[in-house]
């Protein structure tokens, strides 16, 4: 099994994990689950058919976007693979990742609204990142307890990176 993080060019955070047994794959994200079959080539240079939970379709990947029968669905900016921990199940590793707050944007830390051990709720300001003049409002994800705060003002961050933990 593997777990990735996946972020759309809007700046969304997804945790999928995947699962391969013979030639099906399980997506599963923390709403959602797809079982994926391949099914052959399509008639265009690059277009898969697949066979999504019983139902056929084609499936091109152009320029970072996901285009499921001629419609763009999807565009990931960025892919990470995570570890795995063995022993916990596919749901308490995903739950496990949906706190991280990452960095939507390369910049520096203007100010960190918490500390470690502060409840906050979903939609709480936490810190905000200056790049060009402009300053961005990073929010919590999700309520919860701060776990950990990795980055302090002043501190110089990478689109990706890590900024706090919220259990």
């Amino acid at each position: 099994m593997k777990l990735y993080r996946v972020q759309s060019e809007s700046g969304d955070t997804f945790i999928v994990a995947q699962d391969q047994k013979q030639n099906k794959d399980k997506l599963k994200t923390e709403n959602n689950e797809f079982e994926i079959e391949y099914v052959g080539q399509g008639r265009r240079e690059g277009e898969l058919l697949l066979r999504i939970n019983g139902e056929e379709h084609s499936v091109v990947v152009e320029n970072g976007w996901i285009i499921l029968d001629n419609a763009r669905i999807f565009r990931a900016e960025r892919i990470a693979e995570l570890p795995t921990q063995e022993g916990q199940s596919l749901d308490e590793m995903i739950k496990g990742k949906e706190g991280e707050v990452m960095s939507p944007l390369q910049g520096r830390v203007v100010q960190v609204r918490v500390k470690e051990g502060d409840a906050v709720n979903k939609g709480q300001p936490l810190l905000s990142i200056e790049a060009m003049k402009s300053e961005t409002i990073i929010s919590a994800p999700i309520s919860g307890l701060v776990e950990k705060v990795l980055v302090k003002g002043g501190q110089g961050v990478k689109k990706g990176d890590i900024l706090i933990i919220i259990k």
